[in-house]
């Protein structure tokens, strides 16, 4: 048992210093105004005396010594804290506030007489505390003399850690006896357990919690995550291609490689130079007087750009700055680079247009190897088991190692070379030919080991293969692009007419995919919330007016006739159907509850298709309708209400059963749109005079412009969620109709130009427009809200077709809107259009201070010297996407709100004479409602100054001074409160001492009356426990019922005055000896009129004689008159006086005692009184057989 205590001990007193070394990082990493380093110093103290809690606190100066030497030096201060500490836990300081105050005063005071000497030897005065030496700094400007101001500096630091540390420490002690009392009450301990858990086993307990808090933030490193971002392959059909070249960015038109560094930049090597692409602006580097001209580029692990040049050999650039430039004249077998990569072993294969050249950088970049059989390498890869591999300009395959050549491969024949070769990440070889194969190779003891063979398709003269992370393969070629899934099953991406010369492709942070090409520039793939149908189902551009969905097939209604397209088998569909309707212009399409499909046209009128693909024709041919419909929709009693050039008619049963020609209540102005509204009635929208609202085959009203419409030209009308407003689509605004037919006009929609309105039923409306899809919250339109927030999807979405005015769009059960264009169709998923969240990279790469052009380091803080006058910042969202997303920046601490902006609108941001102070400038990319942040990037910026510049650094300085004041003040007022308290504790106790005196002299006298006659010399005691019975059946309480025995315990102590003769006569008492008898009870009140302690004391004496029909003495007193006290006695002391043997008789009968009760009531006792000693009698609360047997042997 000992040795387990011991090995406790030792374990406590590790982790207490390791307690003050974490409290110290823990302040330096946030740099308090405190040390935090004598937690342990002062645990160990109090539980285990000074000269433990000395060690530990030489212990931790030792060891923080090693990364600061002069805490060396301060161990001395940490063996006065200790000393202090010990010597007050010894005087029980700590079992009180008070004395923890008073430890705490005594332990800085200790500490500044020690510590201040120490500061002017080794620190020139100042205290190694960020705060203190600011406190140093103020006072010295001020004129204060030197040693004043450090001693103030070291008690501004040490005055708040002592106390903090002190009153922790008596937390802890406080909390910990207080559970370890609990515990010991409930369940008890052992006695070894008693030991190890008293008041030093509250620190010991307390250690590990206060360990884990200060090294888990002070050894907190600043970490910075990153997500690895995975995308689905897809067909690329959904991507929007943009092309740059000399008409928009890239002046040379031509780009020879791609890559991209860890900040998102993406570099384009072209024959003109290095340019810098940030997703805004393509910048040539003319400032790299080593790149004229670029052959390829690569990135390493450590995030270096490679430049390979023509004709200057290779260039590195760390932080967008030249670090490095190897050329022939340092050793390289040319200054024409070709391809570069790294090994797995840390070297760097170098392919130029003479030989390999491996390199390292370590030690300094140098070459030590030279490769000559691999001249002219075209490419360069490697993979992670230490190889590489090599293609030269004669299509040999070269296995690489070490700086040599392990095993090379060719192809049989003079038509097919190898062209190019790259390692997947499970370490097989790809190399691809000069025609149109791909060879796959393993590693096996060094050797190449052909596996399989494939052809890619339709692609010729393969010049590069680039897998990405999610293992997919993109294939480049001298006529395409495409790619390898996972199981090498290839995929033509079409590129349009991008389709030469593509040489090297990369997938930049966002997932858009870039390809280069000798002669036509740069392609992006960027994807996009939109799908080209038409392209994807292999369909003929054309002008798509309406799309409906029928029996599994996508029906195109165009201006050319019916396109139909199989969703199942992605195939263009061609029946009677299509070539009936070939050349004819067709407005609208639907299909009915009949699963019939119906099609409005221009030439063939309304035409219907049932399930046997048969039509029924309604035309002027026949009279029922005319020649040209316009559109066509099925009311909720399953009527077909169709609207033409005649007018409108309604089909029931395959038969039109009513029509409705223009000028029976219509104009002339043809019907555009149809809507039923929730109280039954068709409004029909017309072209030019409102809307005709139709009830049981009638116009009965129609809404103008007189009646809130903002134009009488009606193209669309849509119910709102709500199911009773409706949303009216003019040829100028969009208005609100209410469902008592009250319109009125959405003035605060930002675009006038609107074909149609889909909601997604999530509380969102797409908006179809000439300008795009406007997204906007419907409660936002009905109400009509001012900045109403919306998103635009154009063609910056990816939108790149117009869509058709006056169109009729498909949304599936799935919420995907099919959208009518002029050039063919467009899909998109309205509940996931904006789900696939874009990352961004920011960027401040540069600023200038008055002109003076300085780099910026995400993490560092720019400093600015004092006298700048102007700042210029240079941010940057690096964005590769088809957005143009809003950005906020702010120079907290200046800027008094955000500046927003979209991306576009971004550019340079000045700052002219800025106050001394730090400042965050923060740059945040914001959502399309401009509110949540998507991304963000702060930089510190500090223009130079001392802490005691700042206010708040002078309210630190008064706040404390004010504590200390506050402290000391408190500290001497409580001393002196303590000595009084003192002097009054000790008059209190004496006090106390004389009035307990009193209280037992007066019960001596009592028990003095009860010995005058042996028979009645527990008749008091018996008195009072029978009036406590009685009282507590009255509800009395403790304090109550204690009161009354005491009181009943002096009930007779007015017999003090009754001379021995009369009390122990045996005869019965004459006239005279009785009057004199009875004057007990007066001489009793005289007694105790002025006996304080017990209350009522004086009724139980003066009138337990007294009768309850007022023939007692001495007063007289009769019913409730006589006091509680004196009617509970009377009933006990008769009940007693009975019972017992008295001088002058034996004890009464027990029945006749009962029956002396039972008589008496109402007469000599309270009857309730009586009632009470009655059932005590009866339920045998009163022991009748202790009572009768003991004192029947009384004399």
């Amino acid at each position: 048992m000992k040795n387990k205590y011991n090995y406790k001990l030792a374990v406590f007193i590790v982790m207490c210093i390791l307690l003050n070394y974490g409290g110290r990082l823990l302040s330096d990493h946030f740099e308090l105004p405190v040390w935090l380093d004598c937690f342990g110093t002062a645990l160990t103290s109090y539980s285990l005396g000074p000269v433990c809690g000395a060690i530990v606190g030489v212990t931790h100066n030792i060891i923080y010594g090693f990364s600061n030497y002069l805490s060396f030096v301060y161990s001395l201060t940490s063996v006065v804290i200790a000393a202090v500490i010990g010597l007050c836990a010894k005087r029980k300081s700590f079992d009180t506030v008070f004395g923890t105050m008073t430890a705490s005063v005594l332990t800085t005071i200790s500490t500044i007489v020690v510590t201040v000497p120490l500061n002017i030897i080794f620190h020139n005065g100042m205290t190694g505390n960020t705060w203190g030496n600011g406190v140093i700094g103020k006072l010295r400007e001020t004129g204060l003399p030197f040693v004043p101001c450090c001693i103030i500096g070291e008690f501004y630091v040490d005055f708040l850690d002592k106390v903090i540390t002190l009153f922790v420490v008596f937390g802890l002690i406080r909390l910990h006896l207080k559970l370890t009392a609990k515990k010991q009450k409930g369940d008890g301990e052992d006695s070894d357990e008693t030991e190890s858990s008293g008041e030093g086993g509250a620190a010991v307990k307390a250690v590990p919690l206060l360990l884990c808090a200060a090294l888990t933030v002070g050894l907190m490193p600043k970490i910075e995550t990153s997500a690895a971002e995975t995308k689905e392959i897809s067909d690329y059909s959904d991507y929007v291609h943009t092309v740059y070249s000399s008409d928009n960015g890239l002046p040379c038109g031509e780009a020879n490689d791609i890559a991209q560094t860890k900040d998102g930049i993406l570099w384009i090597g072209t024959y003109a130079g290095l340019y810098r692409y940030n997703g805004s602006d393509f910048r040539r580097m003319s400032e790299y007087d080593s790149v004229r001209n670029v052959n390829c580029l690569y990135t390493d692990d450590e995030g270096r750009l490679w430049i390979g040049t023509n004709d200057n050999g290779l260039s590195i650039s760390i932080n967008e700055m030249i670090s490095n430039v190897i050329d022939k004249d340092s050793g390289m077998p040319s200054d024409s680079i070709r391809c570069i990569t790294q090994n797995a072993d840390g070297n760097y294969y170098i392919g130029t247009s003479e030989s390999m050249a491996v390199l390292s950088l370590s030690g300094g970049l140098k070459i030590i190897n030279v490769i000559p059989q691999v001249r002219f390498a075209e490419t360069v890869t490697a993979d992670e088991d230490g190889h590489a591999a090599a293609v030269d300009f004669d299509g040999k395959l070269f296995l690489l190692g070490s700086g040599e050549i392990l095993d090379t491969a060719v192809l049989p024949g003079e038509d097919e070379i190898f062209k190019c070769c790259t390692f997947n990440s499970e370490g097989l070889l790809y190399a691809g030919t000069s025609v149109d194969h791909i060879h796959i190779f393993k590693i096996e003891n060094n050797k190449l080991k052909k596996v399989s063979e494939f052809r890619p398709g339709e692609l010729n003269s393969i010049q590069s293969v680039t897998f990405t992370e999610d293992g997919t393969g993109y294939l480049c070629a001298d006529n395409g692009v495409g790619f390898l899934d996972k199981n090498n099953g290839f995929h033509l991406i079409n590129t349009g007419t991008f389709n030469n010369s593509i040489d090297n492709m990369t997938v930049d942070y966002q997932g858009n995919l870039w390809f280069t090409s000798s002669r036509l520039g740069l392609l992006r793939l960027s994807e996009s919330p939109f799908t080209d149908v038409y392209r994807f189902y292999g369909l003929e551009n054309k002008v798509v007016n309406s799309v409906e969905e029928w029996n599994g097939c996508l029906y195109f209604g165009t201006d050319k006739g019916l396109d139909i397209a199989d969703m199942e088998t992605h195939r263009k569909v061609t029946n009677e159907l299509t070539a009936m309707m070939d050349g004819t212009r067709i407005r609208c399409i639907k299909k009915d509850s009949n699963n019939d499909l119906w099609l409005c046209t221009y030439g063939m009128g309304l035409v219907k298709i049932g399930q046997d693909m048969k039509p029924t024709v309604f035309s002027a041919s026949d009279g029922t309708f005319g020649n040209r419909a316009r559109v066509v929709i099925q009311m909720s009693n399953g009527d077909i209400a169709a609207a033409g050039d005649t007018g409108m008619s309604f089909i029931r049963n395959g038969a039109i059963s009513n029509t409705l020609k223009y000028g029976d209540g219509f104009s002339n102005a043809m019907i555009l749109s149809l809507l039923e509204v929730s109280d039954g009635a068709l409004l029909a929208g017309t072209d030019g005079d409102g809307i005709a609202v139709i009830r049981k085959g009638k116009v009965v009203r129609t809404l103008t412009r007189y009646d809130g419409l903002s134009s009488g030209v009606i193209l669309r009308m849509v119910k709102c969620s709500d199911g009773e407003n409706v949303l009216i689509v003019t040829s100028n605004a969009i208005c609100l109709m209410d469902k008592d037919y009250k319109v009125k006009t959405v003035a605060n929609f930002p675009y006038s130009n609107n074909y149609d309105i889909w909601a997604d039923g999530k509380g969102k409306l797409f908006i179809m427009s000439s300008a795009g899809i406007y997204v906007v919250d419907e409660n936002d339109v009905i109400n009509d809200v001012n900045e109403m927030n919306y998103e635009l999807l154009d063609a910056n979405r990816g939108m790149s077709a117009s869509l058709t005015a006056n169109s009729w769009n498909y949304c599936d059960k799935n919420g995907v809107l099919y959208l009518s264009c002029d050039s063919g169709a467009f899909k998109m998923e309205m509940g996931s259009y904006a789900s696939k969240k874009r990352s961004y990279r920011l960027l401040m790469s540069t600023a200038r201070i008055d002109g003076r052009t300085v780099p910026v380091e995400r993490g560092v803080t720019l400093d600015i010297p004092r006298g700048t006058g102007k700042l210029e910042l240079y941010p940057e969202v690096v964005n590769f996407s088809n957005e143009n997303p809003y950005v906020s920046y702010c120079l907290e601490g200046f800027d008094s709100n955000p500046t927003v902006s979209l991306q576009s609108e971004l550019s340079t941001i000045t700052y002219t004479n800025l106050p001394t102070g730090t400042y965050t400038f923060r740059l945040c990319v914001l959502d399309g409602r401009k509110e949540g942040v998507l991304e963000e990037s702060v930089y510190t910026i500090e223009k130079e100054k001392e802490i005691y510049d700042n206010s708040w650094f002078i309210v630190y300085m008064l706040i404390v001074a004010m504590l200390a004041i506050i402290w000391f003040t408190w500290f001497i007022a409580r001393s002196r409160m303590q000595r009084t308290l003192m002097i009054q504790r000790k008059q209190l106790e004496l006090a106390e001492k004389q009035v307990q005196m009193g209280n037992e002299t007066i019960l001596a006298i009592a028990k003095t009356v009860d010995a005058k006659d042996e028979n009645t010399s527990q008749h008091s005691q018996r008195v009072s426990e029978y009036a406590v019975m009685i009282g507590q059946r009255l509800g009395m309480s403790k304090e109550e019922c204690r009161n009354l025995k005491r009181a009943a315990l002096l009930h007779d102590i007015g017999k003090i005055g009754i001379p021995d003769r009369i009390l122990n006569k045996p005869a019965r008492l004459t006239d005279e000896e009785y009057a004199i008898m009875k004057t007990h009870v007066i001489r009793g009140g005289e007694i105790l009129k002025d006996f304080t302690l017990i209350e009522n004391v004086v009724d139980g004496a003066l009138y337990h004689h007294e009768r309850y029909d007022g023939k007692g003495y001495a007063h007289g007193l009769k019913g409730e008159e006589i006091p509680l006290y004196g009617r509970i006695i009377g009933v006990a002391d008769a009940f007693d006086a009975m019972t017992a043997n008295r001088v002058y008789r034996q004890k009464l009968d027990f029945s006749f005692v009962l029956e002396e009760l039972e008589r008496c009531k109402g007469s000599q006792f309270d009857p309730k009184m009586a009632d009470i000693m009655l059932e005590l009698v009866k339920d045998g609360s009163i022991d009748i057989e202790r009572i009768y047997g003991k004192r029947g042997e009384d004399k």
